[in-house]
């Protein structure tokens, strides 16, 4: 049987005037931008939460990265998930 990779549960949420569709999936890791500079975020990263500027990139367990594109965000890491508001 073949051992699952560890994942990171993420959710990203769009105020509705966006008319942008939520996400909610898994992800190897999440990279993006805060005011120090670029970071990533692994499995098992510690908790915390920051403002996000410019980009959010996904890197998918297929190894695919779906991107997003915006002013601002918050970015919440807690247990293990990640949640984020983008567009704010």
């Amino acid at each position: 049987m073949a051992k699952e990779k560890p994942f990171l549960p993420v959710q990203i949420f769009f105020p509705a005037i966006m008319n942008k569709e939520n996400f909610k999936g898994k992800a190897a890791a999440v990279s993006t931008e805060n005011k120090m500079g670029k970071f990533d975020v692994l499995p098992q990263h510690i908790n915390f939460i920051t403002l996000i500027f410019k980009n959010l990139t996904l890197h998918t367990l297929k190894k695919e990265k779906i991107e997003y594109s915006f002013e601002r965000g918050v970015l919440i890491v807690r247990k293990g998930e990640i949640i984020v508001f983008l567009g704010l």
